[in-house]
């Protein structure tokens, strides 16, 4: 079974990453396993709670096919957990994609997997946080996509989970990618 990990902290952003998760769900016909830090339900930023199925620690990275990560003011509450940067170089060690949106690209700099890379967040979180990217370029684009890595403004969330299709090989030529790119806009066809 094709699986992402789909990893949520309190406070996440939650609009960030629907769009994503539907085409996740509804086109690449993966299942999402969702894990926190303890394993508790988290409430998102927009007030959505989410029901969370294991913990960070009990995860088999090697299972999972991408690791989705949102962005959201609860960034600094869990900056600070070793186990976050422990999968993060596990998951870019074994070359499992990892898609990092706004504030959460904190993490993986912190984990030091944008160390010579190109990325992206919003001005204010690369600002606030130049410690962490001190080895790594901020191109201030809507979004980066690399190799095995994605990184995204917080307000790019059409291109970030069309980006996340595109490098899962989700669509079937670039007609469905434009389409699907116009939809997450809400652009009519």
């Amino acid at each position: 079974m094709k699986k992402i990990l789909f990893f949520a902290y309190p406070q996440y952003a939650d609009f960030e990453i629907a769009h994503a998760l539907f085409l996740l769900k509804k086109i690449g016909k993966y299942a999402i396993t969702t894990v926190s830090i303890d394993g508790s339900n988290v409430e998102s930023v927009g007030g959505l709670w989410t029901k969370v199925e294991g913990t960070l620690s009990d995860t088999n990275i090697m299972d999972f096919s991408l690791i989705l990560i949102p962005g959201g003011d609860g960034v600094p509450e869990i900056l600070n957990e070793e186990i976050i940067t422990d999968k993060l170089v596990e998951a870019y060690n074994l070359s499992i994609p990892i898609a990092s949106i706004c504030g959460s690209a904190v993490l993986l700099g912190k984990a030091g997997i944008l160390e010579g890379r190109q990325f992206t967040c919003n001005q204010g979180t690369f600002e606030n946080n130049k410690l962490f990217f001190s080895n790594s370029i901020y191109t201030g684009k809507d979004i980066e996509v690399g190799h095995q890595i994605i990184t995204a403004k917080g307000t790019a969330f059409a291109e970030f989970a069309v980006s996340i299709g595109k490098i899962l090989d989700l669509f079937k030529d670039k007609d469905q990618y434009d389409s699907l790119l116009k939809f997450c806009k809400g652009i009519s066809s």
